[in-house]
């Protein structure tokens, strides 16, 4: 192994290794005088055997992004609603809830498309029923 090696090259590494010992030597001089200060104003000692845990953290998962409903999709859930609901109705917010979708949604809708609506009527505020 060592065979291949010219002398030069020896020569350099056994100069690196002993700046690493006497770099080495002078870490420990640092460490134990770090321990003396430490020690001397009651600050636990570091205990270089014991290793700390790591914790890794994972990125965020992303939200997901609800993708865009079918045309007249919002309409067909708010109709089954309030056919489910019958003659007594059913208030904006009580259809928010159901359908997860926005209660601003779902005055927008109501006073836009579901005037065009047939049946729809409105019995209540921000109560509809389906005749």
């Amino acid at each position: 192994m060592l065979r291949n090696i010219p002398s030069s090259a020896l020569k350099q590494l056994v100069k690196l290794s002993e700046r690493k010992e006497a770099l080495m030597a002078r870490i420990q001089e640092i460490d134990r005088e770090m321990e003396r200060v430490q020690s001397r104003f009651g600050i636990p000692l570091h205990n270089g055997d014991q290793e700390t845990p790591v914790t890794v953290s994972r990125a965020g998962r992303r939200p997901r992004v609800a993708r865009r409903a079918e045309r007249g999709a919002l309409k067909d859930e708010i109709m089954r609603a309030l056919r489910a609901a019958g003659s007594k109705g059913a208030t904006v917010a009580e259809l928010s809830r159901k359908l997860g979708v926005s209660s601003a949604n779902l005055y927008v809708w109501f006073s836009d498309t579901g005037r065009n609506v047939r049946g729809l009527k409105k019995i209540g505020p921000a109560k509809y029923q389906l005749k």
